[in-house]
C-alpha cells in the first residue's frame, strides 16, 4: 500500500495510536484496527508478567554476541552451559549485553533459518534458560528475524501442499530477472519448488533452504509482533531487527523501501506497550536520510560498518587519517553516537565493497597485509567486479604477525574501539583471543569463526596466560566504560593526530574531559596533553606534563580527582 500523502502520528502520542497509525498506512484502516485489537491485550499481559524491578537500559552498555551453544557440555543444555561457563570463569560480563545469536528452532545457517519463532530449539534449553542468562550481565539482546524463515518452516511446506497462505511469501508464476543490491550469495535470487500441481519460483534472498517472507500480509507482521513480544517477556533489553533493509519487497526497486521504516515504526509501538525502555537495533549501515532507520519512533541504535576496516588501517598499515576524519564526522552526526562498532561480528567483518571506507590504495595495503596475515577473504560481484567483501578469520589471525598474536596491539585497538563516539559490541571468542577453527570448508567461509568449544577445552584456553591477560583487558574495559562519565553520558568526540601514528581521541567537556592516546607506531612518541597532571584508567600510571607512549600502548587520561570512575 502506498505511503504517500499520509500524515504520521505524532511521536509522542500513545503507543496505541502510532501503532494504529502506520498498520494503517501498510494495512488499511479496518485491518490495521483488528491488528491492533489483537495486539494491545497480548502486550498487556505480557507487562504484567514482566519481573519486577527490571532495570532500563539507558546508557548504552556494551555487547557480547554470542551463539547459544557456544560452549557445549554433553550434561548440560547448551544455554545453561554458556551461563554456567560465564559466571565461573569469566566472573559475569558486568554492565554488559549478552546479544544471544537465533535460538529459536531452526534447521540451518546457525540459527537463522527458523522454523518456529515462538520456540527455543530443545536442543538448547528453554526460554527460562535465556532468562537466567541475562543475570550474569546487564541483560540480553535476541533477534527478531523477519526478512525469512526456512523453506521447512510449516507455513510454506503448507502453501507447497496447496494449502495456507501463499500472499506470506514472495512467490512468481515463472522466472524473472531481479536486481537486488549486492549479496555474498552466489545463488538465483528466484528458487523453483514444486506444488504437487504446477512449479513456483519463490524469493530467497539467503539461498534455497531460506524463503523471504511477503510483509505486505498482515498476518506476517502479526506473526513478528508476537515474536518480539516474546523476546520482551523472555528478557531483551535490545530486540535487533534482522536484515531490516530487505524486509519490504518491489520489483523493480531494492532495499530500503519506505514501507520498511513502517514496519519499525509499528515494531517500536508495540514494543512501547509492554516496556518503552526496550530499544531496537536496525541491522543495517548507519546512514543519514532515507536510508537511516533512527529516531524517536523508529530505532535507537543501528551499525557503524565502516569502523573495522578503520581501524585496521590505523593499527596494521599505519593509516590513521581516515579514522580521523570518520570520527570528527560521526561526533557531529545527530545520530553518529547512537550507532554500534566492533571489529568482527559472527559474520565476520564486512568490508562494504559497494563504499569502502578507505581510497583505493589504503584499502589494498590492508588487504595485502591482511594476505600475508592469512586472513580469510570473501568477495562479491559488485556490477561485473568481483571486489572484497568479507574477512572470514578471528581477530586472533588478524593480529597476528610471523612471530604470532600481537597481544599489545590486539589490546590497543579494543581500547581505542571502546572510546569511540558509538556503542561498543564484542564476539565471544574474541573476548579471549581465540583463533580461527581449523578445517574449515571452502564452501562455507563463515564456518572459520563459527567454532562451537566443548566446555572442558574452552577453559583450557581461556586458563593460558595470554588468554587470561586478554580476557581480563575486556572485562576492564567493559566495566570501566560504564563508569566513565566522558564515554557513558557525553557525546562529544574530537579526533586528531599528534604525531604519525598516534591517535588522540578528546572525550567528554567541562569537569571531566577524558584523553585517549594510543599509539599504533614502531617507536615511542612524546605527546602533548592539556593537563598538568595525569592519571591513566587502564593502567594507573600517573604523571605530569607531556606523556611518553610506548609502541602499541593506549591510554584513558583523566586529571586526578576530575573524570575519576563513578
Amino acid at each position: 500500500m502506498s505511503t504517500s500523502g499520509n500524515t504520521a502520528t505524532p511521536v509522542h502520542a500513545p503507543a496505541r495510536a502510532r501503532l494504529g497509525d502506520a498498520l494503517g498506512q501498510l494495512y488499511g484502516t479496518e485491518r490495521a484496527e483488528a491488528l491492533v485489537r489483537e495486539l494491545a491485550p497480548a502486550a498487556e499481559g505480557v507487562r504484567a508478567r514482566l519481573k519486577p524491578g527490571r532495570a532500563a537500559v539507558h546508557a548504552r552498555p556494551a555487547v557480547i554476541a554470542v551463539y547459544p551453544d557456544h560452549v557445549l557440555d554433553g550434561g548440560l543444555a547448551p544455554l545453561a552451559a554458556l551461563r554456567r561457563f560465564l559466571e565461573e570463569e569469566v566472573g559475569g560480563v558486568g554492565p554488559a549485553l549478552l546479544h544471544v545469536l537465533p535460538p529459536y528452532v531452526s534447521d540451518g545457517d546457525d540459527g537463522f533459518a527458523v522454523v518456529d519463532h515462538q520456540a527455543v530449539h530443545p536442543r538448547l534449553g528453554g526460554w527460562e534458560d535465556l532468562e537466567r542468562l541475562s543475570e550474569v550481565g546487564g541483560g540480553l539482546m535476541l533477534d527478531l528475524v523477519m526478512n525469512h524463515v526456512s523453506t521447512s518452516h510449516p507455513a510454506f511446506r503448507d502453501v507447497l501442499r496447496g494449502e495456507g497462505r501463499p500472499g506470506d511469501f514472495h512467490l512468481f508464476s515463472e522466472p524473472r530477472a531481479i536486481e537486488w543490491g549486492t549479496r555474498v550469495r552466489t545463488s538465483s535470487i528466484l528458487q523453483r519448488f514444486d506444488t504437487g500441481t504446477r512449479a513456483v519460483w519463490a524469493w530467497c534472498t539467503y539461498g534455497r533452504s531460506q524463503v523471504d517472507l511477503n510483509h505486505g500480509s498482515p498476518d506476517v507482521f502479526l506473526s513478528m509482533a508476537e515474536t518480539l513480544l516474546r523476546l520482551v517477556e523472555a528478557g531483551a533489553r535490545v530486540v535487533r531487527l534482522d536484515a531490516i533493509p530487505h524486509v519490504w519487497k518491489r520489483v523493480p526497486g531494492g532495499p530500503h523501501q519506505p514501507e520498511a521504516k513502517l514496519l519499525v515504526r509499528a515494531l517500536r509501538a508495540v514494543a512501547d506497550l509492554v516496556d518503552p525502555s526496550v530499544r531496537l537495533l536496525a541491522e543495517t549501515d548507519h546512514r543519514s536520510g532515507a536510508r537511516c532507520y533512527l529516531g524517536e519512533e523508529l530505532a535507537q541504535h543501528d551499525n557503524h560498518l565502516a569502523v573495522p576496516l578503520l581501524v585496521f588501517a590505523a593499527a596494521l598499515a599505519g593509516e590513521s587519517g581516515p579514522l580521523v576524519d570518520w570520527v570528527n564526522a560521526s561526533a557531529a552526526d545527530a545520530h553518529g553516537r547512537d550507532g554500534y562498532a566492533f571489529l568482527q561480528t559472527h559474520d565476520g567483518v564486512h568490508l562494504r565493497p559497494m563504499d569502502p571506507p578507505l581510497d583505493a590504495p589504503t584499502l589494498r595495503r590492508v588487504m595485502e597485509r591482511m594476505e600475508r596475515a592469512g586472513v580469510r577473504v570473501s568477495h562479491a560481484d559488485v556490477g561485473g567486479e568481483a571486489r572484497p567483501y568479507e574477512l572470514n578469520s578471528s581477530l586472533h589471525r588478524i593480529f597476528s604477525t610471523e612471530a604470532g598474536l600481537d597481544v599489545e596491539r590486539y589490546l590497543a585497538a579494543h581500547a581505542l574501539l571502546f572510546a569511540l563516539p558509538a556503542t561498543p559490541c564484542l564476539y565471544f571468542p574474541t573476548l579471549f583471543g581465540l583463533p580461527d577453527a581449523v578445517g574449515v570448508e571452502p564452501s562455507n567461509p563463515r564456518a572459520a569463526n563459527r567454532h562451537r568449544y566443548a566446555d572442558g577445552a574452552l577453559r583450557a584456553w581461556v586458563r593460558q596466560p595470554v588468554h587470561a591477560l586478554i580476557l581480563k583487558s575486556m572485562i576492564s574495559l567493559i566495566r570501566l566504560r560504564d563508569q566513565t562519565p566522558a564515554l557513558r553520558e557525553d557525546r562529544g568526540c574530537e579526533a586528531r593526530m599528534p604525531a604519525p601514528g598516534v591517535l588522540h581521541l578528546a572525550r567528554g567537556h567541562g569537569r571531566q574531559p577524558l584523553h585517549v592516546l594510543v599509539n599504533f607506531g614502531a617507536a615511542p612518541v612524546s605527546v602533548p596533553v592539556p593537563f598538568r597532571e595525569w592519571k591513566d584508567l587502564l593502567g594507573g600510571r600517573q604523571g605530569q606534563g607531556d606523556v611518553l607512549l610506548a609502541p602499541s600502548e593506549a591510554l584513558w587520561l583523566v586529571e586526578p580527582g576530575s573524570g575519576d570512575p563513578t
